[in-house]
């Protein structure tokens, strides 16, 4: 039999197979909700960038006394300053600082700190869409994905504010969980994010799950010190001291010595234990809980993508949550996978808006000096940590939206924000602070519990 003809008149298809129609409004469909992702994304990068521009010269007693000063002294040295440990961070930033002093006439040293941060925030949201995108393939959700992750609250707080390098680590650390959900070798770029900062460590119990599961071999292990080694060869050759290189770590643990530096985690409600007994206690629990994990992981037999990112989560919350010494900033990077989670599966979505409250109470405290929003922040991860271990443990069930529980949660919190802001770090407990922060954990619980379908 012959096959039916097409005839093209008056650019109409006459004759054409049934369901062409379909397939065309389809495909122009997608191509609409493209454009319009894009365009969101485009949108929320300009205004992420305005936002930053306007906190260029926002300034804490940590520029003054930390990032400044190293930046002017990798600017008036170059490469010959390499020879000496002016930052107290590894290597890898000291690089960084040198790049940034080369644009040293575009802008003032505080800026161009910011803006090592701010590269890599913009790193992080672009891997944070492009994990969403593959394993979703809805445009629409994986700049969501980007847009939660440039403009959240605890970036522009840590970044643009701050000047803080967490943004650098958590790239590396976001890069390691996306080639793992993707079947790949992903020890590579946790390496390097742990040769950034220590803080790259809150992942290696899901590294060490994965390698089990994928029954990576365990010379891969070497790659952890050997990238450090790597990154720390062009100080040594400048003639660093090999003892002010590779004893960074420790002379960091050593700075503080308080079980938790405004951090929302289980020392907020054991603050008053013996110093030495804390850390030994917190370094027992973390490590038993990490181990734990690695064990669940390797021996889950769920693949899909959503359960590979909720173990990274869980990791990079429990690690910070039980280990003593924190600062306020160490969610940083369990807020940001939260957030791709919650783009993933929207049943996770009341976690990146916890996670965020709970970011921005912990940094008032620094910010303002306003401590009494850590204990609502805490009890708050207490809570997320929790259902993190029970999903891993028992499996996703369900989600559906509760709106009141959704309302009743962003009030709580709206009023306790506004509360501390007016109140600022009054040290004295009012009946105002206590009603607010206890509606704050309260409706944390229902606004989980509720999205939680039985």
């Amino acid at each position: 039999m012959k096959a039916r003809e097409v005839v093209v008149k008056d650019n109409i298809r006459v004759g054409a197979p049934r369901g062409s129609d379909q397939s065309d409004n389809s495909d122009e469909t997608r191509q609409e909700s493209r454009r319009l992702a894009i365009a969101m994304a485009v949108g929320c990068a300009f205004l992420g960038l305005a936002l930053r521009y306007l906190a260029r010269e926002h300034t804490t007693a940590d520029a003054f006394r930390y990032l400044i000063p190293w930046y002017l002294f990798a600017r008036d040295h170059g490469v010959g300053g390499l020879d000496e440990a002016f930052t107290n961070y590894t290597p890898f930033y000291s690089y960084l600082l040198m790049i940034a002093a080369q644009f040293d006439r575009f802008g003032q040293p505080l800026s161009l700190v910011k803006a090592i941060s701010t590269v890599f925030e913009l790193a992080c949201a672009i891997v944070a869409a492009q994990i969403v995108l593959r394993a979703t393939k809805a445009p629409h959700r994986a700049s969501l994905a980007f847009c939660g992750v440039w403009l959240a609250p605890t970036v522009v707080f840590n970044g643009a504010l701050w000047g803080q390098a967490d943004s650098i680590w958590t790239f590396f650390t976001l890069a390691s969980v996306s080639l793992f959900m993707q079947g790949r070798n992903g020890v590579l770029p946790f390496a390097v994010a742990f040769a950034v900062k220590a803080q790259g460590v809150f992942l290696g119990p899901f590294v060490l799950g994965m390698m089990l599961r994928r029954k990576i071999h365990w010379a891969w292990l070497a790659a952890i010190p050997g990238v450090y080694v790597a990154l720390a060869i062009p100080v040594l050759l400048a003639g660093r001291p090999i003892a002010s290189v590779f004893w960074v770590y420790v002379d960091q643990a050593g700075v503080f010595h308080r079980l938790t530096m405004n951090a929302a985690n289980i020392w907020v409600f054991a603050g008053a234990a013996p110093y030495a007994i804390g850390v030994a206690v917190g370094l027992t629990l973390a490590a038993a809980a990490g181990l734990a994990l690695s064990v669940f992981i390797a021996r889950s037999k769920r693949e899909e993508s959503s359960f590979i990112l909720l173990a990274a989560c869980a990791s990079l919350m429990l690690m910070p949550y039980l280990l003593p010494k924190m600062h306020d900033r160490y969610f940083y990077a369990f807020e940001l996978a939260s957030i791709v989670l919650a783009c993933l599966n929207p049943r996770y979505l009341p976690f990146a808006a916890i996670a965020q409250i709970d970011g921005v109470l912990s940094y008032l405290g620094f910010e303002r000096g306003i401590v009494m929003g850590l204990l609502p922040a805490a009890l708050c991860n207490t809570l997320l940590g929790f259902y993190l271990v029970l999903d891993l443990w028992r499996g996703e069930e369900g989600f559906r939206f509760p709106k009141i529980a959704w309302l009743g949660f962003l009030a709580s919190s709206g009023g306790l924000l506004s509360y501390l802001t007016l109140a600022g770090p009054d040290p004295n407990i009012s009946a105002a602070y206590l009603i607010a922060a206890s509606l704050v954990p309260a409706t944390a619980f229902m606004l989980v519990n509720r999205s939680r379908c039985a």
